[in-house]
């Protein structure tokens, strides 16, 4: 089953137009997005924000050095310009999409040998509802694909020349290769610690590349050992507000902040773990994975007669999918990495069954005759995947991309304009505000650049709070509050507070809530997928609302 050029070019350009679309769109898939990038980030715009316990002086498990690599063109132009926090927020989406559409595109074109392959692998990655939507998304989960895919390209490169005679390349070509690979490999771990599960298994091919050139670990192993020199001597300076020349000249091991090796440790604990869920070892390959590629799969696992498993990138996924799944907290978006590498292994032949052939003529006929109309069906077969691949695709970049907690950033964009929009305003009158049952809300968005937020974390183990009457303005991130715990909640605020409000899904306020109040903002574009029951069809009313509790 071939993928006709122009339908190739149309879907292409097509796609285009999409991208943009859910990068600046309002979907919200989980609070990393936010909380490993702009909340600490904020600072440097002049927000009152609150960072995540990752980025703690003490022991910080998240590189901040990285983030300032990543978003530093970003602040410089908001900083520069005086932008919004959500004119900040686009600029990070469309830097994401369009560095990930690039290497990513890049990396499939130059890695497969022949033009067919290279249509079929970007065909399915840009179709794909992970590339259109989380790719755009700022959690470290989409920085990571596009970091997988570069060493991926240059682990291949190096397989390949390996089997090349030595007239026909150089070898500054290998030690830019072997120096890439350190280079991007520091990059990854400092990104995300599970970075190297992705090339356990592909470093066998290095192994057999270090085998020809001896001087290969050489070549990645300095880059790699200087780059992560630089991002701890930058952590060091960043998280102890010391500067460069202090921390080299009092050389002392205890001093340095490692980012990944705290993240390290802190994962390896079963109880810290179990703080963010723990899952069953087969929940990536049996649900996560699934939920990723959809009826893809069946270009993949169909009669388990992949003609790509030797390639370095199903080796590579595999490896990620293997070592990922012996970590007991599983979630969907950890796979992305693996979407662009397995659409390169789709096998579109992997339906068809050829007939066997025969000395005997008459048999030959018998069979051709046979077959002939299992040939139609199994060319139906295919035709009918790739149909609902359009449709798993469709549906899931539609609710990821546009209503999955999709009233949470227009929410908070609004309060910034309601509350925070006057910077001449000193009334002491106290505003809270109470998100519930909603992802936590990127404060850094509100834009507060006078320290007037006091931000306050609630759970059904812990409601205990204290107000502090410095702070004019409240934030009570709720999470999924026991109604009865939500209520005590919200009379001791309104105690305190002029004006108190309710930032819920509609259907969760009509459902719980009969008192006295005034809407003051509604939007349709929000579903709230944590709260559903299915037994209760109100519950799946996308809507999210302000509400002010009189």
């Amino acid at each position: 089953m071939a993928i006709s050029t122009p339908n190739w070019r149309s879907i292409y350009f097509i796609t285009i137009g999409i991208r943009f679309c859910f990068t600046l769109g309002d979907s919200y898939i989980h609070p990393d997005e936010h909380f490993q990038s702009f909340e600490p980030l904020g600072l440097l715009l002049g927000y009152s924000t609150n960072p995540p316990w990752e980025f703690s002086a003490e022991a910080p498990a998240r590189s901040y050095a990285l983030l300032m690599l990543l978003y530093y063109p970003v602040i410089y132009l908001s900083s520069t310009f005086g932008l919004l926090p959500l004119q900040t927020r686009y600029l990070a989406r469309l830097e994401l999409m369009l560095v990930s559409w690039v290497v990513t595109d890049w990396c499939l074109y130059r890695m497969l040998p022949t033009k067919q392959e290279r249509i079929k692998a970007i065909y399915f990655a840009l179709t794909s509802y992970v590339t259109l939507v989380y790719q755009s998304h700022t959690f470290s989960n989409s920085v990571e694909t596009v970091l997988v895919m570069l060493t991926v390209f240059m682990i291949n490169e190096l397989r390949f020349l390996s089997t090349t005679p030595e007239n026909q390349y150089n070898f500054r070509e290998i030690g830019i290769l072997a120096a890439g690979i350190g280079v991007v490999g520091a990059i990854g771990v400092f990104n995300r610690v599970t970075f190297p599960a992705f090339f356990v298994f592909p470093a066998f091919f290095y192994l057999q590349c270090w085998r020809k050139w001896r001087l290969l670990i050489l070549f990645t192993g300095v880059p790699f050992l200087i780059v992560s020199a630089l991002f701890i001597v930058a952590d060091t300076a960043i998280f102890t507000q010391t500067s460069v020349w202090t921390i080299l000249k009092t050389f002392k091991w205890d001093q340095y902040k490692v980012a990944p090796l705290n993240n390290l440790i802190y994962n390896t604990h079963h109880a810290n773990l179990a703080h963010h869920g723990i899952h069953p070892y087969y929940t990536h390959a049996v649900i996560n994975l699934p939920q990723l590629l959809g009826p893809g799969l069946a270009f993949v696992f169909y009669g388990f007669k992949n003609r790509y498993w030797r390639t370095t990138p199903f080796v590579t996924a595999a490896s990620g999918l293997f070592f990922l799944s012996l970590v007991p907290h599983q979630e969907v978006r950890f796979l992305i990495p693996v979407v662009p590498l397995l659409c390169c292994c789709f096998d579109m032949e992997v339906f068809d069954r050829k007939p066997t052939s025969s000395n005997d003529e008459n048999n030959k006929e018998k069979t051709d005759n046979a077959t002939e109309p299992k040939s139609r069906r199994t060319g139906a077969l295919p035709a009918a995947v790739l149909n609902l691949w359009y449709l798993f695709n469709l549906a899931l970049a539609l609710l990821m991309g546009i209503y999955h907690q999709g009233g949470v950033v227009p929410a908070v964009d609004y309060l910034h304009d309601f509350i925070y929009h006057d910077p001449t305003d000193k009334s002491l009158d106290v505003t809270a505000q109470i998100w519930w049952r909603t992802y936590s809300p990127p404060t850094w968005m509100l834009g507060d650049k006078h320290n007037s937020t006091q931000f306050i974390t609630l759970s059904d183990d812990n409601v205990d709070f204290f107000i502090d009457t410095s702070k004019s303005n409240l934030l009570f991130d709720t999470m999924g509050l026991e109604i009865d715990l939500l209520e005590k909640v919200i009379t001791t605020v309104k105690s305190s507070a002029a004006k108190t409000y309710l930032i819920t899904p509609v259907a969760s306020f009509n459902k719980n809530f009969d008192c006295p109040h005034k809407v003051i903002w509604k939007i349709k574009q929000h579903l709230d997928m944590d709260h559903l029951d299915i037994g209760d069809i109100q519950t799946l009313q996308p809507e999210l609302g302000i509400f002010e509790l009189l």
